[in-house]
C-alpha cells in the first residue's frame, strides 16, 4: 500500500451557518499523480436540503476536477509532472463558500479508486449506490507500465512514452512506450478492455494495427520521442501489449476480436497483473544494447 491523500467534497446552502452535506470526494497520491474524484451516486436528498443552486455549484466543481485530473494524466505520459499535495491543499484554501473541502488527510491504499471506496465506505454514506463495476484506464496500465520497468531498473533515457512511430513517408503512429537509445528494441502498447466505450477501443485498435502492419512489412521506419530523438527500427522489434482483461460478454467479444490482430502482428499479449514481464523482457532487450 501507498501513501494517499483525500478531501471530503462539502455542499453549504448558507455559508454563514456553517452547515453541510458531503457530496463527494477526492484522492490522490501525489508523487505518482494517480488522482480521483467521485460525487455521491444520488443526489435526491442534497437537494432538498440544499437546493438546487447549491447542488449546481457542486456538481461543477466536481466536473471542473475531474476535467482538471485528466488533463494531469495525460500530461504525466509527456513528462509534466503531476499534481502535488499543494494543489488538493489549494483546494481546500481556496474554495470557502458553497463548496468546501475538508483538510486533506492522509489515507493507506493501492490506488486513488480504492482510497475512494475506503472514504465513501467509513466517511461519506452512500447506501443506496449500486455495485460499481472495476473499470481500468489506460492511465492504470501505463502507470503500470513504468512501474515495471522501473522494477526491472530499465535506465529512464531508454524509457520513450508517446513515441511516434512514422512508418514509409505517411504512415504514423503513437505508442504508449518505446524502449529506445540510438535503436529501438521494444515498442509496447496499453489497451483496457474493461471499459464502457467499447467501439472507441476497436477502432483505436484497428488503427494501431494498420501501422504495425506496415513495419511488419518491413518498410522503413524510424521512432521520434517527445525530446525528437531518433531512433531506427526494424521489422523484427519485440512488441508487447498489456490489456486489463475483459468481464462482461460485450468485453469479451471486444478482445476476441483484437486478440486475432495481436497474433498477427506477433505481439505478446500479457494481462495487467503480470505486466512485470514487460519490464524484464525490456531489460535484457537493454542489455543486449551495451
Amino acid at each position: 500500500m501507498s501513501l494517499y491523500l483525500y478531501s471530503i467534497v462539502r455542499c453549504l446552502p448558507d455559508p454563514r451557518t456553517g452547515e453541510f452535506v458531503n457530496f463527494g470526494a477526492i484522492a490522490g497520491n501525489p508523487d505518482i499523480g494517480d488522482w480521483s474524484i467521485r460525487q455521491l451516486s444520488k443526489v435526491d436528498r442534497i437537494r432538498k436540503i440544499a437546493g438546487a443552486s447549491a447542488l449546481e455549484a457542486a456538481a461543477s466543481f466536481v466536473f471542473e476536477v475531474d476535467a482538471e485530473i485528466d488533463q494531469s494524466r495525460s500530461g504525466l505520459d509527456e513528462g509534466f509532472d503531476p499534481l502535488g499535495e499543494d494543489w488538493l491543499l489549494n483546494k481546500h484554501r481556496n474554495h470557502r463558500n458553497v463548496v468546501q473541502l475538508s483538510m486533506p488527510a492522509p489515507i493507506l491504499a493501492d490506488s486513488a479508486e480504492e482510497a475512494l471506496e475506503i472514504v465513501f465506505g467509513h466517511l461519506i454514506i452512500d447506501p443506496i449506490a449500486e455495485p460499481r463495476e472495476q473499470s481500468v484506464t489506460k492511465y492504470d496500465l501505463n502507470r503500470g507500465l513504468r512501474q515495471a520497468y522501473r522494477q526491472a531498473r530499465v535506465a529512464e533515457p531508454f524509457v520513450r512514452p508517446r513515441a511516434q512511430v512514422h512508418i514509409g513517408a505517411h504512415v504514423h503512429s503513437t505508442i504508449d512506450f518505446a524502449i529506445a537509445n540510438g535503436r529501438t528494441v521494444q515498442l509496447t502498447q496499453a489497451w483496457s478492455f474493461r471499459r464502457a466505450q467499447l467501439d472507441e477501443v476497436s477502432q483505436q485498435v484497428k488503427a494501431w494495427a494498420y501501422a504495425m502492419e506496415r513495419l511488419r512489412g518491413g518498410e522503413e521506419a524510424r521512432v521520434v520521442d517527445t525530446q525528437n530523438r531518433m531512433s531506427t527500427i526494424t521489422r523484427n522489434v519485440d512488441l508487447q501489449v498489456v490489456i486489463a482483461t475483459p468481464t462482461t460478454p460485450e468485453q469479451i467479444v471486444a478482445y476476441e476480436e483484437a486478440e486475432q490482430v495481436f497474433a498477427g502482428l506477433n505481439a505478446d499479449v500479457h494481462p495487467l497483473e503480470d505486466v512485470e514481464a514487460v519490464g524484464r523482457r525490456a531489460a535484457q532487450l537493454v542489455s543486449e544494447l551495451r
